[in-house]
């Protein structure tokens, strides 16, 4: 009776101990349970992402823990001689097949959301490699692009980093297909690695633009303000007046003519700085604009050569005739100032006389200068039109009138005093044969009165 109380009593505190095995292992079933439960709606929620995935994909190994559960359940089970109860094994089964099916549930949508993290990255990466093809006409444009796009070569850059992490993180779970990931992941950072070299590379490019777009526009900048300044000396009208005023003139087409020494070179200059700047910017247009500048210059340039020509064969003539203006203008004015001198007036008639007739001499000269004004008035290699109203030419005029005029009167005059001369002759003549004859008659009336 003793040995069947103890029996009985043994017996009883093993179904206690199985009841509360029994209760814990219900426990643990019914936390997995609640787990997998909680997995489901994660993975039917619209805002699940990655790290809450993988957060989740952490607890899997409560599957294992189950397995655990299970292989001790049967061991004991076994060591008793006994089955598995249907109950406990059903219930073993069934959270078994749940923790299966989540953990697959689970890894699909973490292998979906680690593809769609790689294809956003890898179609970034494309956008960039696209607009690196893109280049914009204006420089600072161009720098605020590549600034951009060096910030998103630096995001994405961001991106792989997390995303090389979590998928180091998952690879606990699943090696192999964290080794397809992870060579996703390396394949998308080395083209991510040559696009941010692209991007830095055109960045340096345009820094070494920079100097050289100033230097283009410098260079622009001076053949426009020549060709500026050249059309306005050009296509300006000259003045003929006089040769100080066409030597004013032939030097500001020579100080044009020299600062255009140059222009060729730069002009040179500027196609090698669009060769460069082309492959930064897009300079379409920029050859044509600098080929329509090259012929430009060219016609301008020429256009002065042949106005300064000119205008040195204008002052060289217009220097001859206003030298011979000037002599011719010197002779008439002193022949002017001898005539009215008072000194001459004081003279004898003779000596007026003499005095006239050697000015009419002198003034014989005239015609040789007129002659020569005249030749260098015809041989102006002036337009016609601008001949007869030099100022010049037209003293000339004056001044020829004047010698002929001077002549005309000195000869008028060396008439009278001819005239006058005569008379003055005749009257003392007269005067002598009246006194001899008088003094004749005395004689005679002496001689007889003497008788």
């Amino acid at each position: 009776m003793s040995s069947l109380m103890v029996r009985v009593r043994a017996s009883r505190a093993q179904v206690h101990q199985e009841l509360r095995e029994r209760e814990e292992v219900e426990k643990e079933l019914g936390l997995v349970k609640g787990w997998i439960q909680d997995t489901r709606g994660l993975l039917l929620s619209p805002t699940a992402d990655l790290d809450s995935l993988l957060q989740e994909l952490e607890v899997i190994n409560r599957r294992q823990s189950i397995e655990r559960i299970t292989e001790l359940q049967q061991t004991k089970y076994q060591d008793l001689q006994a089955g598995l109860p249907s109950e406990l094994s059903m219930q073993l089964a069934e959270v078994a097949l749940a923790l299966g099916s989540a953990e697959d549930q689970v890894i699909q949508d973490v292998k979906e959301d680690f593809n769609t993290r790689l294809q956003d990255i890898e179609a970034k990466l494309k956008i960039i490699a696209l607009k690196l093809e893109d280049k914009s006409t204006d420089l600072e444009e161009a720098k605020e692009e590549t600034k951009a796009l060096c910030e998103e070569c630096e995001s994405c850059c961001r991106s792989l980093v997390e995303l090389g992490v979590a998928v180091q993180e998952f690879g606990e779970q699943n090696p192999l297909l964290c080794k397809q990931l992870g060579d996703a992941v390396a394949k998308l950072t080395e083209v991510q690695r040559h696009m941010t070299q692209q991007v830095q590379d055109r960045a340096n490019r345009l820094k070494k633009a920079e100097r050289q777009f100033e230097e283009y526009q410098g260079m622009k900048g001076f053949i426009l303000v020549w060709t500026e300044k050249a059309e306005a000396l050009v296509h300006g009208n000259i003045n003929w007046n006089s040769a100080l005023q066409l030597q004013e003139q032939i030097r500001a087409h020579q100080a044009l003519l020299r600062e255009c020494r140059g222009l060729h070179g730069d002009l040179e200059a500027m196609g090698d700085r669009e060769e460069c700047l082309g492959e930064v910017l897009q300079t379409e247009g920029w050859g044509q604009q600098v080929k329509h500048l090259s012929r430009r210059t060219e016609e301008l340039q020429q256009n002065a050569k042949t106005r300064l020509q000119s205008l040195q064969d204008a002052a060289k003539d217009m220097l001859r005739l206003e030298s011979e203006v000037k002599t011719l203008h010197a002779a008439v004015d002193q022949i002017q100032v001898t005539l009215a001198s008072p000194d001459l007036n004081r003279l004898s008639l003779r000596e007026q006389l003499t005095q006239r007739q050697r000015l009419l001499v002198e003034m014989e000269g005239f015609k040789q200068q007129v002659a020569a004004v005249q030749q260098c008035q015809s041989a102006l290699r002036l337009p016609e039109e601008v001949v007869t109203s030099l100022p010049t030419c037209r003293t000339a005029q004056t001044l020829q009138q004047e010698a002929s005029q001077l002549q005309h009167t000195t000869i008028q005059q060396c008439n009278i005093l001819q005239v006058e001369g005569r008379l003055y002759i005749t009257n003392t003549s007269l005067h002598i044969y009246f006194y001899s004859t008088k003094c004749e008659i005395q004689k005679k009336s002496l001689h007889v009165i003497s008788v």
